[in-house]
């Protein structure tokens, strides 16, 4: 008899070492997939959170401005509309009387909004006098505003801080944004808003409107998406308008070299998709930053240290490796007496590996034994939930549409097969309206596309500021859609859709900025349960809002934007 010269091994402990190699490399397999998975899903997660906090944070800030343009838009079609003749202004009496309307109307409009600090509308001395003036101020830890001492424009310079705000806007020909500054009336920093005024071409005087630079600040300052983030402001030079550690008017490019390759994209980006990074002294990645671009052309930045970014990515990958090293321990130690009890188990294992790789998340896992591979059972279905949650945050997110804040059209197709429900159950009424902005190409070619977003977004808000307690969708570049049923909207739906002709006509005005006028056709169906064709689906109700907006389309063509 023939013996080999090989040593005796058994079957069972071949076996084993086989199971034992299934279970390393299915360990580094799945941890593998697990971190590089996870790792990806927080780095996106991570530049989401970064942006959508610079993008909401911008939003409330422009939203602040804009109810500021708004308020000195009213004050200046006010006076304008108290005024025949820019004659009138030269007769005294006349000229008190105007004043004084104005100053009641100008306290009525000033006081809607918290943030404005001080306001005033100044004559042109050329045709009036130089006191022909008001101005208010609201004093400091009190309510309400306080008129101030008019003042001489006769009597300054036309670079005093006093007056140059007047000077500025008549310079410009336009209403301007005045960077942050001392103001020596009252005594505070602020950021002006200024708006000239022009009857037949005539130039009348300015209007004026003052945001407390402090009350930016103090937001800034609470914008804080990781710990350790700091927030500060701009301008369209790259020096510091504001800054916790750094003084205002400092060149910031000048702080580093890296600092001036990353300031260089902030000057000329509006805003980041990819986080941008910034290096210490010794070349390790510091600060990720991401900004937006306000109203008033500052630019709103925040940096949040890499550290505390990656923090829960290094937290994953230590609990991943120690769990990995937990495993092949306890499954190094059992599989010698307990080959045969763990194959068919470990066979599972590695289908609901499968599942989870194939986005298979709604996972349950029933552990068959209580021992180490009843734990790593559970820790399947922690994982799988773990991983659910993130993709639904990231859904979440992909709901939201980023130009206007409004949900996205992936959001109104799950929306669609709701109202769809509704209408084969016949349970309930509603409307949709179908919006469709106007002269969108014609602004993108003759202006840009910022100017278009910016077209977009002010009549976005337009739409759903009146329809505010309505599911609001952008389906499309210039497309939107706006569900009503069960709310007050849909009792008013047709006095409002009059409200927002009226406003659209009220910003369609030859003084009025481009990128601030509102210019949209609209169609409206309606839903009955009881009066409704048998069988109608959404598509056919879609159809109708869809006809009649291009019917509305053609009776506007031909208007001046």
């Amino acid at each position: 008899m023939k013996y080999l010269s090989e040593p005796y091994i058994s079957i069972q402990t071949k076996f084993a070492t086989l199971i034992l190699a299934c279970i390393f490399f299915t360990i580094l397999v799945i941890g593998g997939v697990g971190i590089s998975t996870s790792v990806y899903i927080l780095d996106t997660n991570s530049t989401k959170v970064m942006n959508v906090t610079a993008l909401d944070s911008a939003s409330s800030l422009n939203n602040k401005m804009q109810n500021i343009i708004q308020n000195a838009e009213k004050s200046s079609s006010y006076a304008l509309s108290k005024l025949n003749d820019w004659r009138d202004l030269k007769d005294p009496t006349f000229r008190r009387s105007y004043i004084n309307d104005i100053d009641d109307v100008f306290n009525i409009i000033a006081s809607t909004e918290d943030i404005i600090y001080s306001y005033g509308i100044q004559l042109n001395p050329e045709i009036s006098s130089s006191d022909s003036n008001v101005y208010y101020y609201r004093p400091a830890g009190g309510e309400g505003f306080v008129q101030a001492d008019k003042l001489d424009l006769t009597k300054y310079d036309e670079q005093d801080s006093k007056v140059s705000w007047y000077y500025q806007a008549k310079d410009a020909g336009t209403d301007i944004w005045i960077k942050p500054h001392y103001d020596d009336v009252y005594k505070s920093y602020v950021i002006s808003y200024v708006k000239p005024i022009y009857k037949d071409e005539v130039f009348i005087g300015v209007v004026g409107m003052n945001i407390d630079f402090s009350y930016i600040t103090e937001y800034v300052d609470s914008i804080m998406p990781y710990d350790g983030s700091i927030a500060f402001l701009l301008d369209t030079k790259g020096h510091v308008v504001y800054h916790r550690f750094y003084d205002a008017g400092t060149n910031f490019a000048s702080l580093s070299q890296d600092i001036s390759k990353v300031t260089q994209r902030i000057r000329t980006e509006n805003h980041n998709q990819e986080l941008a990074t910034l290096n210490c002294p010794d070349g390790e990645e510091c600060y990720r930053i991401s900004w937006y671009t306000l109203k008033n052309k500052m630019k709103l930045v925040i940096a949040a240290p890499s550290e505390s970014i990656n923090a829960e990515r290094i937290i994953l990958m230590k609990h991943i490796a120690a769990a990995s090293v937990f495993i092949t321990v306890v499954f190094f130690t059992l599989t010698m007496v307990m080959v045969q009890h763990i194959i068919r188990p470990i066979h599972k294992l590695q289908e609901y590996a499968s599942e989870i790789a194939d986005g298979k998340l709604d996972l349950i896992l029933e552990p068959e034994s209580n021992d180490e591979i009843g734990d790593l059972t559970l820790s399947f279905t922690k994982n799988a939930q773990a991983l659910k949650e993130y993709v639904e945050q990231i859904k979440v997110l992909a709901y939201k549409d980023a130009l206007t804040g409004t949900k996205s059209k992936a959001a109104y197709q799950e929306y669609l097969l709701n109202a769809e429900r509704i209408m084969q159950d016949r349970s309930k009424p509603f409307s949709i309206v179908v919006f469709d902005v106007n002269n969108l190409k014609k602004i993108n070619d003759a202006y840009g596309h910022t100017y278009g977003d910016k077209y977009i977004i002010n009549c976005c808000y337009c739409f759903r500021k009146n329809f505010i307690h309505s599911p609001f969708f952008r389906i499309g570049g210039d497309e939107f859609v706006v569900f009503l049923y069960d709310s007050e909207d849909y009792e008013k739906r047709y006095s409002i859709l009059k409200v927002i002709e009226r406003e659209m006509s009220e910003q369609n005005v030859p003084n009025n900025p481009i990128e601030s006028r509102i210019s949209a056709a609209y169609g409206i169906a309606d839903f009955d349960p009881e009066t409704s064709p048998e069988h109608m689906h959404f598509a056919q109700l879609f159809d109708i809002a869809d006809e009649r907006m291009y019917q509305k389309k053609k009776e506007m063509k031909g208007r001046a934007l």
